[in-house]
């Protein structure tokens, strides 16, 4: 039985007539594609804020209180909001070093005091 699976005939000495399931791959040519310019890559993903270079990240300019403490309760809110806004509240949370959780919750206590006058 050399070279034959599940073959039932009592014949193991004779090579099958018909060719070997797959030998076709063999002969078969893959077909060339040009290789990327690693610039192009390198650039449209620059554009896009993606840096491929292994160097150390830049430290953030105001370093942020961190995460929550374990006990707070927390819950993930999902908001649409404008580009601008949002460039401009995450600038105010970088200026401060606060975590825009309590950027929010004081702009609602000093629209609250307002609103109340």
């Amino acid at each position: 039985m050399a070279g034959t699976f599940l073959n039932l005939s009592d014949n193991d000495q004779e090579e099958a007539p018909v060719p070997k399931i797959g030998a076709g791959l063999k002969r078969k040519k893959k077909a060339s594609r040009p290789r990327a310019n690693a610039e192009a890559v390198a650039a449209a993903g620059r554009a896009n804020g993606f840096n491929r270079s292994t160097d150390t990240a830049q430290p953030s300019p105001a370093p942020r209180r961190g995460r929550p403490p374990l006990n707070e309760d927390m819950t993930y809110w999902r908001i649409y909001v404008s580009s601008d806004l949002r460039n401009r509240l995450n600038e105010l949370r970088d200026q401060e070093g606060r975590r825009l959780n309590d950027v929010l919750a004081d702009m609602l206590a000093a629209y609250e005091d307002g609103k109340v006058k």
